[in-house]
């Protein structure tokens, strides 16, 4: 049951996740930072789309993947903050410091009973 780290930036080493020539600490074979993900954003409510709106962006939205100095958020192509990134994903960090980038699309989202928003993320 037990884990480690505190979540945050510190917790991770400085070299791309997963390069297949690592060959140790349990590493796949499969390089993270050019795989796309899914995720469910966290503190919508609280990120500057939703209080500037009202409203959560809908669905078919593009969509791109930042860093604001202290979390990984995702962010209208106009630069609106909409949601934080779930912590599994602070690797991602890296991989934009290597120079990836990920853009997306919405592909749900609600205002009630709780603002949500889900994304499709890919690396270009």
């Amino acid at each position: 049951m037990g884990s480690t780290g505190s979540g945050s930036f510190t917790d991770y080493s400085k070299r791309k996740p997963n390069k297949p020539e690592d060959g140790g600490g349990g590493a796949s074979g499969t390089d993270k930072c050019g795989t796309g993900f899914s995720a469910n954003l966290e503190e919508v409510s609280r990120c500057f789309y939703f209080i500037s709106n009202g409203i959560v962006p809908i669905s078919g939205e593009d969509v791109k993947v930042t860093f604001n100095g202290s979390r990984l958020v995702v962010e209208t192509i106009l630069g609106e903050e909409i949601g934080y990134l779930p912590t599994k994903y602070n690797y991602l960090k890296l991989c934009l410091d290597d120079g990836y980038n990920y853009n997306g699309v919405i592909t749900s989202s609600k205002n009630k009973p709780t603002p949500s928003v889900f994304v499709d993320m890919i690396p270009i």
